[in-house]
């Protein structure tokens, strides 16, 4: 699904036309709600894998899709270089075509809290301060909620068999040491997700006898909606900041204490992207002959230490703020909406 270049603006605002002039949609159009059935997401990416012992939790794997397999992954159509250039925090080979991210869906483990976890995501991207919160929250701490996108990066076309499997999702109990770094296991499983993923339907459902691309434009309010709510709550209480990408993003730095030696921004792009044309070239996994990715937003996450004098008017990743910063910790939030066909 990372293969696609994001949506034009014309063509967003022709989506946009297109839902409000539906009867009834207009009213509608402003709320989302969480779709259910397609979990909350959390790609985890171990440093290395590990071998399976008494130390490590194996997690249960979870057939999402019809046709699952359990040696094979459940995606397999990510070009590591593509998502890498959409500024996904991956460990990238600069080798286009020639590896893969693969994903698989396990069980939220047992060894780390689901509440621990979720609180970090969302206090990081400060989803608290949506108005809508409450809702957001009722839903995550549910661990039946959660599931685990396990990545893996290989060659293209990896063969995964019976004999050769997918890596098991290996859990430590107790912590890890890792370059003399003690984790504990909670602290590891959180400090090991690239990106985390939360889909979206409209709060209310489309109007009777609209059309296929009525339909699937409709199914991207939720996603817009959510991107309106997520700007307004960071306008209100973050600072807005200028940025390398201005013309298509908005950046906010999060609060920190005076002479504090990080500096953390959250990066929103100015429109989701809207795939009203070429909906039916992304399947996912959950039913790839009936399920579609219809809408994304990549909200990011960025952690940086400071190394020098910033200028507090420097632009984001431009020369002066690259100058006096050294990148740290980097996360992604994808929000994301899906058409369903009968």
């Amino acid at each position: 699904m990372f293969r696609h270049r994001p949506l034009r603006v014309s063509a967003f605002a022709f989506a946009l036309a297109l839902v409000l002039a539906l009867p009834g949609i207009a009213r509608a159009a402003g709320e989302w709600a969480i779709d259910e059935d397609l979990k909350f997401h959390f790609a985890y990416l171990a440093p290395e894998e590990p071998v399976p012992s008494d130390e490590y939790e194996e997690v249960p794997a979870v057939a999402v899709g019809p046709d699952a397999d359990p040696a094979a992954p459940d995606i397999t159509n990510i070009d590591l270089d593509a998502i890498c250039g959409l500024g996904f925090p991956l460990p990238n080979r600069h080798q286009p075509g020639r590896f893969t991210l693969y994903l698989k869906f396990f069980r939220y483990p047992e060894a780390v809290c689901s509440c621990i976890s979720t609180t970090r995501v969302t206090d990081g991207f400060w989803l608290h301060r949506l108005s809508e919160y409450p809702r957001l929250r009722s839903y995550l701490v549910k661990r039946d909620n959660l599931l685990v996108k396990k990545a893996f990066i290989a060659p293209t076309g990896h063969p995964f068999t019976a004999a050769a499997p997918y890596p098991p999702l290996l859990m430590p109990r107790k912590g890890m040491v890792l370059d003399g770094k003690v984790w504990s296991g909670q602290a590891w499983f959180d400090g090991h997700l690239p990106f985390l993923s939360l889909y979206l339907t409209p709060a209310a459902p489309p109007p009777a006898g609209i059309s296929e691309e009525e339909t699937v434009a409709w199914s991207g309010m939720g996603v817009l909606a959510f991107h309106r709510d997520l700007l307004d709550a960071y306008e209100r209480n973050l600072e807005p900041v200028p940025g390398q990408d201005d013309a298509t993003h908005r950046y906010f730095r999060l609060p920190a204490e005076p002479g504090a030696s990080t500096v953390t921004i959250l990066k929103v792009p100015r429109e989701p992207m809207i795939f009203t044309k070429n909906w039916r070239d992304l399947p996912m996994p959950q039913d790839p002959r009936r399920v579609f990715l219809s809408a994304l937003l990549l909200v990011f996450r960025h952690e940086y230490e400071v190394t020098g004098d910033l200028p507090p008017d420097a632009p984001v990743d431009g020369p002066a703020f690259q100058e006096a910063t050294r990148p740290g910790r980097a996360q992604v939030l994808e929000v994301g909406s899906v058409v369903r066909l009968p």
